[in-house]
This record gives C-alpha cells, structure tokens and sequence, in this order.
C-alpha cells in the first residue's frame, strides 16, 4: 500500500482521546447566587439551569458543567478558578 492509497482513519472523539468534562465541585465558603452567576456567564445557561447545577453540586458534592474535547474543557476549568470556584477536569468513560 501506499502513501496516495493508503485509508486514512476518520477521527471521531473516541479517537481523539474520549469526551472529557469540567466537573464544579461543591464549595460551602462560595454563595450560591454567584456560583449561578459564573454558570450562566462562562457557559451561557439560565438562570434555572445554572441554578439546578449549582443545586446538584451541594446536593451531590459536584456537578458537570460542561463536556467537549479535553483542551476546550481544560479552559473552562481554568475559567472557573479564576472565578475562585473548584473545578476539575475528568474523562468520561466511553
């Protein structure tokens, strides 16, 4: 085989390294209505839906908050420390 008939593999998530995702972790020093307001800022939601998250992650102690390719997900975890809340990066299991 070669280089001009070779098959090139179509590359999808999976073989880009997976879904990843920016996980907000419950934080009891941060008030709840900024959490919402940093949610609907950074990601665009509403106020519900930031509100639901942010309840989500005092209830279950985290919340994702978004899911994409580990670069893009790396920035919004970057993003929300800057905002002083706690954010980690996690891959999602295929």
């Amino acid at each position: 085989m070669t280089a001009d008939t070779a098959e090139v593999p179509e590359l999808t998530a999976t073989s880009l390294g997976g879904d990843w995702a920016t996980i907000l972790w419950d934080d009891p020093v941060t008030l709840r209505p900024y959490v919402v307001r940093v949610l609907m800022r950074r990601f665009g939601y509403t106020a519900s839906r930031a509100d639901e998250l942010t309840a989500q992650a005092e209830r279950e102690g985290r919340a994702a908050v978004a899911h994409g390719s580990r670069e893009e997900q790396e920035m919004h975890v970057a993003a929300l420390h800057a905002d002083g809340l706690v954010a980690t990066l996690e891959k999602v299991p295929a």
